[in-house]
């Protein structure tokens, strides 16, 4: 199944429910998820960015997306 319509389907019903941002866990495997979501998120002009953790490092399997 294509990534971007269940991308923008969960991000246009966080908007509905008056969310100001959401996570996305991709993963990191092999990177096909992860890759197709970004496109998806800059497709559709969605800002985001990496979890932060600890110590200046960031989760690149979570995608933290201002909404």
């Amino acid at each position: 199944e294509e990534i971007w319509p269940l991308v923008d389907r969960f991000i246009r019903q966080a908007q509905d429910a008056g969310l100001s941002q959401v996570r996305i866990m991709t993963g990191k495997g092999s990177g096909k998820v992860r890759e197709e979501t970004l496109r998806a998120l800059r497709f559709g002009k969605f800002p985001h960015r990496p979890e932060p953790l600890k110590h200046g490092k960031v989760n690149d399997g979570v995608w933290i997306v201002s909404i």
